[in-house]
């Protein structure tokens, strides 16, 4: 048995060395809390590059029980000393033109602190950051609004001085929040120093900057939030000077006006080709790693918006049609050919390929009607197009330009379906019939050819989208509806000949076209059984029957009404034979295969 006095030895040596452990432990924790009151700057005050859209640390810390207080604080002071500035030169202390310098060179110095403290990984950088844009766009603003102590080129400058020094504080410590903060303060400020008649050229130039600062700013964080904010706030922009250009037009001749007003078409384009480069980079992965939807679907907004602003100021006699037409022929020519580029760049296609070529095809079918002057050949040319895509579609096996080609020749049938519709009254031309022909060939020829060449299984979301290739049909129901427009002169024709052209005859003839082709459909179906057929029979009985019970019944009489009701009855009878036998057919084979 152990001595006593040994054992007690023993556990006063362990005692001892307890005590050790327990001072050691308390030395950690002390150190861990004193580390941890600064922030890490790679958690808490800044984003990497490779960000892939987690919130933001340095936001949320914005709501740490920690640092609100002391921020709170510091913002208290820097509002105070801001509201003495004030103070004092509206109370005639300081010169108005000094009160308003000394605004502008406190925010700054505000801003360029910001800079130091990123750097020493300060919790206060971001209040000074925010603080400072919020004061120096607010003297900017009132500088030259109030006082007309600042002129309108410099408020515009020191706007995007401000948001370039944000946007390079943001790049040097890579944080996020400056380039948020210097693009909406400069935004939102250029708007307000001349509203509501602000100097538009110099505006352009600031929106340009902030959607060029914005995309930039996605490398540090995922901010698609504010790309679409930006893009939302430059179409708004032309929203506004197109209302002003409408009420100085009402006064003044478009050469009178000053370049401020009218140089709306060269500010369109500036600013088309800003949108299309951001477009190209992003698609190219050089905005961030993973692409963002915004700079997918960019270059098809980017040519839409582009278009309708154009036509509005080709409206005010701002240019020509034809001015406008070939430039945007050859802006889509652009667009094709960097869709080809991309094409290349990868199996399959880069991402981008399908935005690009759609951008371009829609542009080019927009602007040729202006720029050849002869809608029939604008839209036999975008048809001709549509039958290049699907080629090289399966040709490169791209899934989005198969999809796009059937896009675009709806819309060159529908476009020209439409022209003949509105412009040929009840006696169709011999030219009518003509191009409907040529574009029902040139669809018939692309839904045949997109049949025997099927598509490549695939795991792309636009080979899903497009499951089985049935947007296929479109071609046929395109196909059929400028083959009707065809067929429509025979039967003007053939009326003519035989005394009958009426109002009533032709509108009943029109009906009995409509539903025996959804009659031969039908039966054509049922022989081969082809679902697609029988579906597109169905789709034009219904045509039919709209065109009978809600257009014939109102507008047509006696004899042609008569025989456009009662074919319209053959149809749905046949139309219920075809279904039922269907539906056998399927029964039958279900009980054989079980």
């Amino acid at each position: 048995m152990e001595n006593p006095v040994e054992l007690e030895k023993r556990v006063a040596d362990l005692e001892a060395q307890l005590a050790v452990l327990s001072e050691t432990v308390a030395g950690l924790q002390v150190d861990q809390e004193q580390r941890s009151e600064v922030p890490n700057i790679r958690k808490k005050t800044a984003r990497k590059v490779h960000s892939q859209g987690e919130t933001s640390e340095e936001i949320l810390s914005w709501v740490d029980k920690s640092y609100i207080l002391s921020r709170i604080a510091t913002t208290s002071f820097i509002v105070a000393v801001a509201l003495a500035l004030r103070t004092a030169t509206d109370s005639g202390s300081i010169d108005l033109q000094i009160g308003s310098f000394l605004g502008m060179l406190y925010a700054f110095g505000l801003i360029m602190y910001s800079w130091f403290a990123y750097k020493e990984r300060s919790i206060q950088a971001p209040v000074y950051i925010l603080w400072g844009t919020i004061i120096m766009c607010s003297v900017v603003v009132e500088a030259h609004r109030v006082f007309d102590t600042v002129p309108s080129e410099m408020a515009y400058v020191v706007m995007a001085v401000t948001g370039l020094v944000a946007t390079v504080i943001s790049r040097m410590h890579h944080v996020a929040l400056p380039v948020f903060v210097g693009t909406l303060g400069m935004s939102f400020g250029s708007f307000a120093i001349n509203y509501p008649s602000p100097i538009f050229p110099y505006l352009v130039i600031i929106m340009a900057l902030a959607n060029i600062f914005a995309t930039y700013a996605t490398r540090l964080l995922r901010a698609s939030w504010l790309r679409w904010l930006l893009f939302a706030l430059t179409l708004f922009m032309i929203q506004i000077w197109d209302l002003k250009l409408s009420i100085y037009l009402s006064k003044l001749s478009p050469e009178n006006l000053e370049f401020s007003v009218q140089g709306l078409m060269p500010s369109i384009g500036f600013l088309g080709v800003v949108l299309a480069g951001i477009a190209l980079l992003g698609v190219l992965g050089k905005v961030q790693q993973k692409i963002s939807k915004f700079d997918i679907v960019l270059p098809v907004l980017n040519v839409c918006w582009v278009y309708l602003a154009a036509k509005y100021a080709i409206g005010q006699g701002l240019t020509t049609p034809q001015a406008f037409g070939w430039i945007a022929v050859c802006a889509a020519l652009i667009h094709l050919i960097v869709g080809w580029w991309l094409l290349g760049r990868a199996e399959g296609g880069a991402l981008g390929t399908t935005s690009f070529a759609l951008a371009g095809g829609l542009l080019l079918a927009f602007a040729a009607p202006m720029a050849i002057g002869h809608a029939v050949i604008a839209t036999a040319m975008v048809a001709l197009l549509a039958v290049a895509m699907i080629w090289i579609s399966v040709r490169r096996n791209n899934h989005g330009l198969r999809l796009i080609s059937y896009v675009l020749q709806l819309y060159a049938c529908s476009a020209l379906v439409y022209l003949l519709w509105a412009t040929g009254g009840t006696k169709p031309s011999l030219v009518g019939a003509l191009s409907s022909g040529l574009l029902a060939s040139i669809a018939f020829c692309h839904y045949f050819w997109a049949r025997r060449h099927p598509a490549s299984p695939g795991e792309s979301f636009m080979y899903k989208f497009n499951k089985n290739d049935r947007g296929a049909s479109v071609l046929l129901v395109a196909a059929l509806f400028s083959g009707f427009f065809t067929m429509r002169v025979g039967l003007y024709q053939a009326l003519d000949f035989m005394h009958m052209a009426t109002h009533s005859a032709f509108g009943g003839a029109q009906s009995v076209l409509i539903n025996v082709t959804a009659a031969v459909l039908l039966w054509f179906s049922l022989m081969r059984r082809n679902k697609e057929l029988r579906n597109v029979a169905v789709v034009i009985t219904v045509i039919g029957a709209g065109k009978v019970f809600l257009m014939d019944m109102v507008q047509l009489k006696g004899m042609p009404l008569m025989i456009s009701v009662f074919t319209f009855g053959l149809v749905a009878a046949l139309a219920s034979f075809v279904l039922g036998r269907w539906n056998k057919k399927d029964q039958a084979g279900a009980v054989e295969n079980p």
